[in-house]
């Protein structure tokens, strides 16, 4: 029999908890189920995206930053992406540690708020970076005259910065507010927020500033994007579905829970009375949809090996590179220990011309 006490979600729906409170202690007595096996499916999730995504990004990041000479543009917003998917997949591993444990957090206070507020910031940043990437590209398409001097380096690197920078404020209220609350069950302490009405409206306010106005930014592009998809060279059609595959995932997986969770504040206003049984569906649907937004932080390096063919011979490139480069210091090193004083097979024409070639 489930228990009957004031309805509040689990650890799966406070996990990501950025900026609401971690309990509806005001709400009418629900029956509370959790959803069946969640504390064993849900760390194996987030286990999961950490292990493709970590290395997956971390690639990304140094393919794109260790390249040499001129860099296209959209690579500029795909690096700091891969760089933003990267620090999000670094907090699984606690929030896995967490759910496992029903929800207990066993970090500490500081690790409760740093880890929240670098999920809230991440997260913004990428929702801005791809809205600046598809900005971009419909520059690139549709080319109006005047705004041609805006694909430049150095706007793009200033956009940027401008989305780390609403990241970074986007992070502040878990940063303040984030603390350790007692668990319901008296075991140990949960990484939440104080039940306060201020914050819920704060959050609902950060959600749309920085989920609903970036995606909304996105869509209208692409809706003039498509427009002039006829005229669009084969080479640049490529570019555009890669980047509308990264957008379509990304929105795809962070949709359903961008309007849950603003059920979820609009529930805790009371500006939307739900009944038990909602409740119910609400806490479940925030489960699967928290999974579902976890697990896009591994996506991208995926979409862009399966892809982009550019990429791939990239990727090629960059590990022959970097195994040519260890091979002539180990044959170096080598060389300088022998008494001979033979010339290094790293050092010798046929290496370097080899090397060119990659």
């Amino acid at each position: 029999m489930p228990s009957t006490e004031p309805w509040s979600p689990s650890w799966g729906t406070t996990s990501w908890d950025y900026s609401g409170s971690g309990f509806l202690d005001q709400m009418e007595l629900c029956p509370a189920w959790d959803l069946p096996y969640r504390h064993a499916i849900i760390p194996a999730l987030y286990l999961a995206a950490f292990a493709v995504g970590l290395p997956g990004n971390a690639f990304v990041v140094w393919l794109l930053a260790g390249r040499r000479g001129p860099r296209r543009l959209v690579d500029t917003f795909v690096l700091h992406l891969a760089a933003a998917d990267l620090g999000f997949v670094l907090t699984l591993p606690l929030w896995a540690a967490a759910e496992a444990l029903g929800g207990r957090w066993p970090f500490g206070a500081v690790a409760c708020k740093l880890s929240s507020s670098a999920l809230a910031a991440t997260r913004c940043a990428g929702a801005l970076l791809l809205a600046g990437m598809s900005v971009d590209r419909y520059l690139a398409v549709g080319r109006p005259p005047s705004a041609r001097p805006l694909r430049t380096p150095r706007c793009v690197r200033a956009a940027c910065c401008g989305a780390w920078a609403a990241a970074v404020l986007a992070g502040l209220p878990a940063l303040l507010y984030r603390e350790l609350q007692p668990s319901p069950d008296g075991l140990g302490s949960r990484c939440s927020e104080r039940p306060s009405d201020a914050l819920q409206g704060l959050g609902l306010l950060l959600l749309l500033l920085t989920f609903a106005l970036p995606l909304a930014v996105t869509l209208a592009c692409y809706c003039r994007v498509s427009r002039r998809l006829p005229r669009v060279g084969r080479a640049r059609s490529n570019s555009l579905r890669i980047i509308v595959a990264v957008e379509g995932v990304f929105v795809g997986s962070w949709l359903p829970f961008g309007v849950l969770r603003a059920v979820f504040h609009l529930a805790r206003l009371r500006a939307l009375p739900l009944p038990c049984s909602l409740l119910l569906a609400l806490r479940w649907g925030l489960a699967v949809a928290t999974c579902l937004a976890f697990v896009n932080s591994c996506a991208n390096p995926v979409i862009y090996l399966v892809l982009d063919r550019s990429f791939r011979a990239r990727a090629r490139f960059g590990v022959c590179s970097a195994a040519g480069r260890r091979v002539r210091r180990i044959s170096s090193a080598s060389s300088l220990s022998r008494d001979d004083g033979s010339v290094s097979w790293g050092r010798s024409p046929k290496a370097s011309s080899a090397s060119a070639a990659w």
